[in-house]
Protein backbone atom coordinates (compact mmCIF):
# COMPACT_ATOMS: atom_id res chain seq x y z
CA UNK A 1 0.00 0.00 0.00
CA UNK A 2 1.28 3.81 -0.61
CA UNK A 3 1.57 5.85 2.74
CA UNK A 4 -0.12 9.46 2.47
CA UNK A 5 3.13 10.71 1.22
CA UNK A 6 2.23 8.99 -2.07
CA UNK A 7 5.47 6.98 -1.48
CA UNK A 8 5.48 3.51 -2.41
CA UNK A 9 5.09 0.38 -0.70
CA UNK A 10 8.46 -1.02 -0.01
CA UNK A 11 6.94 -4.77 0.31
CA UNK A 12 6.29 -5.07 -3.74
CA UNK A 13 8.79 -4.38 -6.31
CA UNK A 14 7.75 -1.27 -8.78
CA UNK A 15 4.31 -0.95 -6.65
CA UNK A 16 3.87 -4.70 -8.04
CA UNK A 17 2.31 -7.04 -5.96
CA UNK A 18 1.64 -10.92 -6.91
CA UNK A 19 -1.60 -10.13 -8.44
CA UNK A 20 0.30 -7.72 -11.09
CA UNK A 21 3.41 -9.48 -11.38
CA UNK A 22 0.82 -12.34 -12.51
CA UNK A 23 -0.87 -9.82 -15.03
CA UNK A 24 2.13 -8.75 -16.64
CA UNK A 25 3.51 -12.26 -17.07
CA UNK A 26 0.22 -13.38 -18.34
CA UNK A 27 0.12 -10.76 -20.46
CA UNK A 28 3.72 -11.19 -21.68
CA UNK A 29 3.17 -14.97 -22.00
CA UNK A 30 0.59 -14.89 -24.22
CA UNK A 31 1.60 -12.04 -26.67
CA UNK A 32 5.20 -13.39 -27.11
CA UNK A 33 4.14 -16.93 -27.08
CA UNK A 34 1.71 -16.65 -29.98
CA UNK A 35 5.05 -14.62 -31.97
CA UNK A 36 6.72 -17.69 -31.53
CA UNK A 37 4.11 -20.26 -32.45
CA UNK A 38 3.49 -17.37 -35.60
CA UNK A 39 7.03 -17.92 -36.23
CA UNK A 40 7.52 -21.93 -36.16
CA UNK A 41 4.44 -21.35 -38.70
CA UNK A 42 5.80 -18.63 -40.85
CA UNK A 43 9.51 -21.03 -41.30
CA UNK A 44 7.15 -24.17 -42.49
CA UNK A 45 5.07 -22.15 -45.04
CA UNK A 46 8.20 -20.77 -46.53
CA UNK A 47 10.43 -18.71 -44.28
CA UNK A 48 7.68 -16.36 -43.40
CA UNK A 49 8.52 -13.73 -41.02
CA UNK A 50 6.36 -13.82 -37.90
CA UNK A 51 6.11 -10.00 -37.92
CA UNK A 52 4.94 -10.27 -41.69
CA UNK A 53 2.74 -13.30 -40.46
CA UNK A 54 1.32 -11.40 -37.40
CA UNK A 55 -0.02 -8.09 -40.26
CA UNK A 56 -1.27 -10.28 -42.47
CA UNK A 57 -2.82 -12.26 -40.29
CA UNK A 58 -4.50 -9.18 -38.75
CA UNK A 59 -5.96 -8.45 -42.36
CA UNK A 60 -6.57 -12.00 -43.44
CA UNK A 61 -4.43 -11.22 -45.84
CA UNK A 62 -2.05 -14.59 -46.99
CA UNK A 63 -1.80 -14.03 -50.78
CA UNK A 64 1.50 -15.73 -52.24
CA UNK A 65 1.97 -17.35 -48.89
CA UNK A 66 1.31 -21.26 -48.77
CA UNK A 67 0.26 -21.44 -44.89
CA UNK A 68 0.45 -24.89 -43.20
CA UNK A 69 -2.65 -24.09 -41.39
CA UNK A 70 -5.45 -22.31 -41.75
CA UNK A 71 -5.26 -18.99 -41.98
CA UNK A 72 -8.49 -18.13 -39.67
CA UNK A 73 -6.65 -20.34 -36.88
CA UNK A 74 -3.56 -17.52 -37.82
CA UNK A 75 -6.01 -14.63 -37.43
CA UNK A 76 -7.31 -16.09 -34.46
CA UNK A 77 -3.69 -16.11 -33.19
CA UNK A 78 -3.48 -12.44 -33.56
CA UNK A 79 -6.40 -11.42 -31.56
CA UNK A 80 -4.58 -13.82 -28.44
CA UNK A 81 -1.62 -11.74 -29.12
CA UNK A 82 -3.56 -8.06 -29.40
CA UNK A 83 -5.68 -9.09 -26.38
CA UNK A 84 -3.63 -10.33 -24.53
CA UNK A 85 -3.62 -7.53 -21.72
CA UNK A 86 -7.20 -7.93 -21.72
CA UNK A 87 -7.45 -11.34 -21.19
CA UNK A 88 -5.07 -11.34 -18.57
CA UNK A 89 -7.22 -8.43 -16.90
CA UNK A 90 -10.01 -10.35 -16.96
CA UNK A 91 -8.57 -13.55 -15.50
CA UNK A 92 -6.96 -11.59 -12.94
CA UNK A 93 -10.47 -9.48 -12.38
CA UNK A 94 -12.03 -12.96 -11.86
CA UNK A 95 -9.50 -14.68 -9.83
CA UNK A 96 -9.29 -11.36 -7.29
CA UNK A 97 -12.33 -10.22 -7.36
CA UNK A 98 -15.09 -11.84 -9.04
CA UNK A 99 -18.46 -10.86 -9.51
CA UNK A 100 -17.99 -7.23 -8.06
CA UNK A 101 -14.88 -6.88 -9.44
CA UNK A 102 -16.74 -7.76 -13.18
CA UNK A 103 -19.14 -5.06 -11.78
CA UNK A 104 -16.67 -2.35 -11.08
CA UNK A 105 -15.68 -3.62 -14.48
CA UNK A 106 -19.04 -2.97 -16.41
CA UNK A 107 -19.39 0.67 -14.86
CA UNK A 108 -16.06 1.57 -15.82
CA UNK A 109 -17.11 0.70 -19.40
CA UNK A 110 -20.65 2.67 -19.54
CA UNK A 111 -19.58 5.38 -17.36
CA UNK A 112 -20.39 7.80 -20.31
CA UNK A 113 -21.50 11.01 -18.12
CA UNK A 114 -18.41 12.40 -17.93
CA UNK A 115 -17.21 16.02 -18.28
CA UNK A 116 -16.74 17.03 -21.91
CA UNK A 117 -13.48 18.50 -21.66
CA UNK A 118 -12.42 14.67 -21.12
CA UNK A 119 -13.89 14.04 -24.50
CA UNK A 120 -11.97 16.65 -26.33
CA UNK A 121 -8.92 15.52 -24.54
CA UNK A 122 -10.02 12.06 -26.21
CA UNK A 123 -10.12 13.45 -29.59
CA UNK A 124 -6.42 14.84 -28.97
CA UNK A 125 -5.03 12.65 -31.41
CA UNK A 126 -7.32 13.94 -34.03
CA UNK A 127 -6.27 17.57 -34.02
CA UNK A 128 -2.44 16.88 -33.88
CA UNK A 129 -3.06 15.06 -36.99
CA UNK A 130 -5.08 17.90 -38.01
CA UNK A 131 -1.92 19.98 -37.35
CA UNK A 132 0.25 17.39 -38.69
CA UNK A 133 -1.31 17.86 -42.28
CA UNK A 134 -1.61 21.79 -42.08
CA UNK A 135 2.42 21.79 -41.39
CA UNK A 136 2.68 18.96 -44.22
CA UNK A 137 1.28 21.20 -47.03
CA UNK A 138 3.26 24.22 -45.66
CA UNK A 139 6.28 22.79 -45.65
CA UNK A 140 5.82 20.73 -49.13
CA UNK A 141 4.41 22.67 -52.39
CA UNK A 142 3.58 19.44 -53.95
CA UNK A 143 0.94 18.20 -50.85
CA UNK A 144 -2.35 19.85 -51.66
CA UNK A 145 -4.68 19.36 -48.81
CA UNK A 146 -8.30 18.33 -50.67
CA UNK A 147 -10.64 16.34 -48.50
CA UNK A 148 -11.47 13.11 -49.57
CA UNK A 149 -15.56 13.11 -47.87
CA UNK A 150 -16.85 10.49 -50.01
CA UNK A 151 -19.02 8.32 -48.60
CA UNK A 152 -16.51 5.48 -49.66
CA UNK A 153 -13.95 7.17 -47.55
CA UNK A 154 -16.70 7.60 -44.74
CA UNK A 155 -17.06 3.49 -44.99
CA UNK A 156 -13.03 2.72 -44.88
CA UNK A 157 -12.70 5.29 -42.00
CA UNK A 158 -15.37 3.74 -40.07
CA UNK A 159 -15.01 0.02 -41.59
CA UNK A 160 -11.97 -0.39 -42.73
CA UNK A 161 -10.26 -4.00 -41.58
CA UNK A 162 -6.63 -2.14 -42.33
CA UNK A 163 -7.43 0.47 -39.90
CA UNK A 164 -11.22 1.31 -39.55
CA UNK A 165 -12.09 3.01 -36.17
CA UNK A 166 -14.84 0.17 -35.72
CA UNK A 167 -12.72 -1.97 -36.38
CA UNK A 168 -9.59 -0.33 -34.46
CA UNK A 169 -11.85 -0.25 -31.41
CA UNK A 170 -13.19 -3.75 -31.10
CA UNK A 171 -10.60 -6.47 -32.69
CA UNK A 172 -7.51 -4.36 -32.12
CA UNK A 173 -5.62 -2.77 -29.08
CA UNK A 174 -8.36 -0.26 -27.39
CA UNK A 175 -10.54 -3.40 -26.73
CA UNK A 176 -7.65 -5.69 -26.50
CA UNK A 177 -5.54 -3.74 -24.31
CA UNK A 178 -7.01 -1.36 -22.25
CA UNK A 179 -9.21 -3.92 -20.25
CA UNK A 180 -6.13 -4.96 -18.47
CA UNK A 181 -4.01 -2.15 -18.36
CA UNK A 182 -6.32 0.68 -17.08
CA UNK A 183 -9.16 -1.57 -16.15
CA UNK A 184 -7.19 -4.09 -13.87
CA UNK A 185 -3.40 -2.53 -13.37
CA UNK A 186 -4.04 0.97 -13.37
CA UNK A 187 -6.73 1.07 -10.07
CA UNK A 188 -4.26 -1.46 -8.65
CA UNK A 189 -1.32 0.17 -8.70
CA UNK A 190 -3.04 3.63 -7.99
CA UNK A 191 -3.72 1.53 -4.41
CA UNK A 192 -0.39 1.57 -3.76
CA UNK A 193 1.57 4.55 -5.41
CA UNK A 194 1.15 7.50 -6.58
CA UNK A 195 -0.06 8.23 -10.43
CA UNK A 196 3.22 9.32 -12.00
CA UNK A 197 4.81 6.21 -10.94
CA UNK A 198 1.62 3.94 -11.64
CA UNK A 199 1.85 5.36 -15.37
CA UNK A 200 5.99 4.93 -15.32
CA UNK A 201 5.25 1.20 -14.50
CA UNK A 202 2.45 0.31 -16.96
CA UNK A 203 4.52 2.68 -19.72
CA UNK A 204 7.21 0.80 -19.25
CA UNK A 205 6.02 -2.72 -19.49
CA UNK A 206 3.53 -1.80 -22.44
CA UNK A 207 6.51 -0.37 -24.49
CA UNK A 208 8.38 -3.77 -23.62
CA UNK A 209 5.86 -5.80 -24.48
CA UNK A 210 5.82 -4.68 -27.67
CA UNK A 211 9.64 -5.74 -28.39
CA UNK A 212 9.39 -8.80 -30.92
CA UNK A 213 7.53 -6.83 -33.16
CA UNK A 214 10.81 -4.15 -32.71
CA UNK A 215 12.83 -6.40 -33.41
CA UNK A 216 15.20 -5.53 -36.39
CA UNK A 217 14.51 -1.71 -36.54
CA UNK A 218 16.37 1.28 -36.68
CA UNK A 219 17.51 1.89 -32.51
CA UNK A 220 16.22 5.27 -33.07
CA UNK A 221 12.59 4.32 -33.77
CA UNK A 222 12.65 1.48 -30.99
CA UNK A 223 14.04 4.07 -28.74
CA UNK A 224 11.69 6.96 -29.59
CA UNK A 225 8.64 4.35 -29.25
CA UNK A 226 9.36 3.05 -26.15
CA UNK A 227 9.44 6.76 -24.96
CA UNK A 228 5.85 7.35 -26.41
CA UNK A 229 4.64 4.24 -24.70
CA UNK A 230 5.74 6.13 -21.53
CA UNK A 231 4.39 9.19 -22.24
CA UNK A 232 1.16 7.80 -23.54
CA UNK A 233 0.69 6.12 -20.13
CA UNK A 234 0.52 9.46 -18.31
CA UNK A 235 -2.34 10.92 -21.00
CA UNK A 236 -4.33 7.32 -20.44
CA UNK A 237 -3.59 8.04 -16.67
CA UNK A 238 -4.70 11.48 -17.01
CA UNK A 239 -8.01 10.96 -18.81
CA UNK A 240 -8.52 7.86 -16.10
CA UNK A 241 -8.19 9.51 -13.46
CA UNK A 242 -10.32 12.93 -15.05
CA UNK A 243 -12.83 11.11 -16.29
CA UNK A 244 -13.64 9.64 -12.24
CA UNK A 245 -12.21 6.26 -13.74
CA UNK A 246 -14.32 5.95 -16.83
CA UNK A 247 -12.93 3.54 -20.20
CA UNK A 248 -14.82 5.04 -22.25
CA UNK A 249 -12.57 8.58 -22.85
CA UNK A 250 -9.66 6.07 -22.46
CA UNK A 251 -11.34 3.87 -25.32
CA UNK A 252 -11.64 6.56 -27.85
CA UNK A 253 -8.24 8.32 -27.35
CA UNK A 254 -6.69 5.03 -28.08
CA UNK A 255 -8.58 4.22 -31.02
CA UNK A 256 -7.91 7.59 -32.82
CA UNK A 257 -4.72 7.02 -32.19
CA UNK A 258 -4.66 3.95 -33.87
CA UNK A 259 -6.24 4.95 -36.49
CA UNK A 260 -3.54 7.05 -37.73
CA UNK A 261 -3.34 5.80 -41.23
CA UNK A 262 -7.30 6.53 -41.50
CA UNK A 263 -6.39 10.07 -42.12
CA UNK A 264 -4.69 9.60 -45.12
CA UNK A 265 -8.05 8.39 -46.09
CA UNK A 266 -9.50 11.81 -45.70
CA UNK A 267 -6.22 13.69 -46.83
CA UNK A 268 -4.73 11.59 -49.92
CA UNK A 269 -1.89 13.77 -50.28
CA UNK A 270 -0.47 13.58 -47.38
CA UNK A 271 0.46 9.49 -48.21
CA UNK A 272 4.37 9.00 -48.92
CA UNK A 273 5.16 12.51 -46.88
CA UNK A 274 6.50 12.54 -43.40
CA UNK A 275 3.15 14.22 -41.66
CA UNK A 276 3.52 11.25 -39.18
CA UNK A 277 6.59 12.10 -37.87
CA UNK A 278 5.24 15.73 -37.09
CA UNK A 279 2.01 13.77 -35.36
CA UNK A 280 4.27 11.13 -33.65
CA UNK A 281 6.57 13.51 -32.34
CA UNK A 282 3.54 16.22 -31.12
CA UNK A 283 1.88 13.29 -29.01
CA UNK A 284 5.65 12.53 -27.96
CA UNK A 285 5.54 16.39 -26.55
CA UNK A 286 2.34 16.05 -25.08
CA UNK A 287 3.00 12.92 -23.13
CA UNK A 288 6.17 14.21 -21.72
CA UNK A 289 4.47 17.87 -20.37
CA UNK A 290 1.38 15.56 -18.82
CA UNK A 291 4.60 13.13 -17.31
CA UNK A 292 5.80 16.39 -15.72
CA UNK A 293 2.89 17.58 -14.64
CA UNK A 294 1.86 14.27 -12.94
CA UNK A 295 5.43 14.26 -11.03
CA UNK A 296 5.04 17.58 -9.52
CA UNK A 297 1.78 16.54 -8.69
CA UNK A 298 2.97 14.05 -7.04
CA UNK A 299 5.93 16.10 -5.27
CA UNK A 300 3.42 18.56 -4.00
CA UNK A 301 0.95 15.98 -2.27
CA UNK A 302 3.74 14.96 -0.40
CA UNK A 303 5.32 18.37 0.43
CA UNK A 304 1.55 18.92 2.02
CA UNK A 305 1.62 15.48 3.71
Amino acid sequence: MSDPSGRTDTRSFAGLDRELVAFFALAFALAWGVYGILGVIGWASGGVTATELLTRGELLDFEGVDLVVPGLFVFALTRVADFSFSIAGVVLIWMTAGRPGFRALASRLTRVRIGWQWYLVALLPVVLYTAAAVFAGMTDDAVALTVDASPAAIRAVLFAIDGGLLVTLFLRGPLGEELGLRGFALPRLQERTNPFHASLVIGVFWGLWHLPVLVGRDPLIVVVFLVLAVGLSFVFTWLFNGSGGSLVPVLLFHTFQNSEEMFETFFPALVGTDWELFSTLSLLVVGIAVGVWLFRQSRRARTVS
